[in-house]
């Protein structure tokens, strides 16, 4: 077995034991009770013993290394969780929780890897290479960078709105939810350009046109209705020249061969 086939497997297996064998009265119970809550240590227990079925009967490990590797995943996730429940249930918070499990994954990983194998710096040569490199500097590309690329190319325009709205329209939607979205919407076509998969692309773009352009013909404005348009076909046509140049760099994926 591969050390990433074991990395995705105890992933897999904590996903099933967070998210389909953790009844939701449990998560009340922490969330009132924090450290104090029995269902905590029955929740880890549960991850425990996922941990220790997947490593017993993929891996060649000792009984013992077995229970202890196994006792790691479950004592750190009733310490992880415990710790989480007293931050609420923000996104930020579910995040946080979810990144410091699978660090302790990847952690045990390393372990139970060869000891003449087990560094961060073999597995890093191993991991990244020029390919790699390009998608991930994409992605990073089309989120902030390219945000504001299309900020400045649309400074004429956003002026010209502005001034034509008082100050109580220009904030009538949720705050941020616009850069939010165009976020999500650049991820999503460069994956898509990445995957080959340029139809999807145009569904994309026809959804959200459906929900966008039709509210604002509804309401008659010629010149937001264009301001609109403009910026998102300057987003899509931005994101698809970066994903056009990442999948030349990276021939392993549809797009590049």
């Amino acid at each position: 077995m591969t050390t990433m086939t074991l990395l995705v497997l105890l992933i897999a297996g904590h996903i099933m034991a967070d998210f389909y064998l953790q009844p939701s009265h449990w998560i009340s119970q922490r969330t009132q009770r924090h450290f104090s809550a029995p269902c905590l240590y029955w929740h880890g227990g549960v991850h425990g013993l996922i941990a220790a079925l997947t490593l017993a009967l993929l891996t060649d490990l000792h009984p013992l290394k077995v229970a202890a590797y196994a006792l790691l995943l479950g004592g750190s996730h009733i310490v992880i969780d415990g710790l989480k429940s007293y931050a609420g249930s923000s996104m930020k918070a579910f995040l946080a929780d979810q990144l410091a499990h699978i660090v302790v994954i990847g952690f045990v990983v390393l372990l139970v890897w060869q000891p003449e194998q087990a560094t961060i710096s073999a597995w890093l040569k191993q991991s990244l290479n020029y390919k790699t490199l390009a998608i991930m500097t994409g992605y990073l590309l089309v989120l902030r960078p390219v945000s504001i690329v299309i900020k400045q190319i649309l400074a004429p325009w956003s002026n010209a709105i502005e001034a034509d709205k008082p100050d109580e329209e220009s904030e009538t939607t949720l705050q941020a939810a616009g850069q939010n979205i165009g976020y999500l919407e650049r991820v999503l076509v460069l994956t898509f350009i990445l995957l080959n998969q340029f139809a999807a692309i145009g569904f994309l773009l026809a959804a959200k046109s459906v929900f966008r352009f039709g509210d604002l013909r509804q309401s008659e404005d010629k010149k937001l209705t264009e301001y609109v348009m403009l910026g998102t076909l300057t987003s899509f046509a931005l994101t698809i020249a970066v994903g056009l140049l990442v999948s030349s760099l990276a021939t392993q994926l549809p797009v590049g061969k």
